[in-house]
């Protein structure tokens, strides 16, 4: 038996003066795709350009919008993100999609860091580790593992819990690519 996938990819293009009706048609795309019996909607990550700046919002709206379809980013560039706060919206991604998400990654310093460097980082960003161990810290990050010793507690007035990734979406670690 052959097993086939068919996906699609999307930049998510719109009008700089439109953005609204153009995200509302990729949206559009995904859930007519899922209703003609595709596999999966990938979404193009890019930042500066009329299209997807964040795969992860975007991709939650998309969520709302379908049942079935798989959801992946093509790809998310790590230099521009905090590792664990990615975790965070990636969990509440695979959470709201039922397990749906799908997340590639590219590691390496973020295009363009000449131009927006400083509205991303506290300090210079020729000092910042870009490598691969920045995947390591997503990856360590999304297994969700208890953080402090075993006696730390955080909360609120009303409870006090182990503090670990929130919510904690159990398999998102080993659908990164």
């Amino acid at each position: 038996m052959q097993l086939r996938h068919l996906a699609f990819l999307t930049p998510g293009s719109y009008r700089p003066d439109d953005p609204r009706s153009g995200l509302d048609d990729a949206l559009a795309l995904i859930a007519f795709a899922e209703a003609l019996g595709y596999d999966g909607a990938w979404v193009r990550h890019r930042h500066l350009e009329p299209g997807i700046s964040s795969a992860a919002v975007f991709l939650a709206a998309a969520s709302q919008h379908t049942r079935r379809i798989e959801l992946g980013t093509a790809v998310i560039q790590l230099g521009y993100e905090s590792p664990f706060r990615l975790a965070e919206d990636l969990s509440l991604l695979d959470v709201l999609s039922g397990g749906r998400l799908q997340v590639g990654v590219s590691a390496g310093p973020p295009p363009f860091a000449d131009l927006v460097g400083h509205l991303l980082f506290d300090g210079d960003p020729t000092r910042i580790d870009f490598s691969h161990a920045r995947v390591g810290r997503l990856i360590e990050a999304l297994h969700g593992h208890p953080l402090g010793d075993p006696d730390t507690q955080v909360g609120n007035a009303v409870s006090q819990y182990r503090p670990r990734l929130q919510p904690h979406a159990p398999g998102l670690a080993r659908r990164l690519w």
